[in-house]
């Protein structure tokens, strides 16, 4: 069986690819299928999370590969390939900046779900994203499922020269030594998406169905930002958060400035790193770049 693994980094249009991926799945004529983020979460994603310090150990792992491996045969049993997608099957935004690192667990996350996809044909996707653009989104994500903190206060400088893009891409070839690993700039993802949903589902681009015209959740404004941060500074955090959900509705559209953090020393620092990451990751064996 033949099982494509979507590692969606956080903010690279992962959510838009699991709707469209959804829907070509449903295609007939198309040669796999993709379960909804929904049930990916609940019932797969889990199997990479460790037991809870309360939990008895191996009990509570062996519950979820268990209760995991009887939800993917029921799937693998509708199609000759099955793709699968989830942002947090790598890690959690919010663990970014808890530990100033790029998906740092990544390892001990997917050895355990690699344990559990023994004996398929595994291909894995995943893209990457300029790192000052990723991490300024990737705390606005974070706002939204945790209470509010200014950036500064959240943000500590990452050493990318030590863990960038192409170390967490290593350490994925690693735990997946035999799958084809496969990757691309979230820039060029546009260009892209035809080839890729191809690859995926066996379609040709004239079946393919039409894009979904909804526009995934877009980064707080600059203004919005500036307001949560008087707030915070002047009322408190409790406060800050109880209303960043209406700020974040009221202080938006295509007309205002997305929030941006950075100085220019820190742009151009990021975009030289960028630059050299993606020269790194296209010179790894074993690994295939798109774009």
């Amino acid at each position: 069986m033949r099982i494509d693994l979507h590692l969606g980094v956080h903010k690279t249009a992962t959510t838009h690819l699991q709707r469209y991926w959804l829907t070509c799945g449903q295609v007939a004529g198309a040669t796999a299928v993709a379960p909804s983020l929904t049930e990916v979460r609940m019932h797969l994603t889990p199997v990479c999370n460790p037991p809870s310090v309360k939990s008895a150990g191996g009990d509570e792992a062996e519950r979820r590969r268990q209760a995991a491996t009887h939800w993917l045969q029921d799937w693998c049993s509708r199609a000759p390939a099955l793709v699968l997608s989830d942002e947090n099957i790598i890690g959690s935004s919010a663990r970014l900046f808890a530990q100033r690192a790029l998906y740092a667990n990544v390892s001990g996350r997917l050895q355990r779900l690699a344990e559990m996809l023994d004996g398929h044909e595994v291909r894995i996707w995943i893209a990457v994203r300029e790192y000052g653009a990723f991490l300024r989104s990737a705390y606005c994500e974070m706002l939204r499922h945790g209470p509010y903190r200014p950036f500064r206060q959240v943000y500590g400088p990452m050493d990318l020269e030590r863990r960038g893009w192409e170390h967490v891409v290593q350490e994925i070839q690693q735990v997946f030594p035999a799958a084809r690993l496969v990757c691309w700039r979230y820039e060029s993802l546009n260009d892209l998406r035809p080839s890729i949903t191809a690859a995926l589902f066996g379609l040709k681009r004239a079946a393919m169905p039409p894009l979904d015209d909804r526009r995934d959740r877009q980064s707080l404004s600059q203004l919005a930002v500036e307001l949560l941060d008087d707030i915070h500074r002047r009322v408190g955090a409790e406060e800050a958060t109880r209303v960043h959900a209406s700020v974040e509705r009221v202080v938006s559209g295509h007309g205002l400035a997305h929030f941006d953090p950075w100085t220019d020393a820190e742009r151009s620092e990021f975009k030289e790193r960028y630059e050299r990451s993606l020269s790194a990751l296209q010179g790894l064996p074993g690994l295939s770049w798109l774009g």
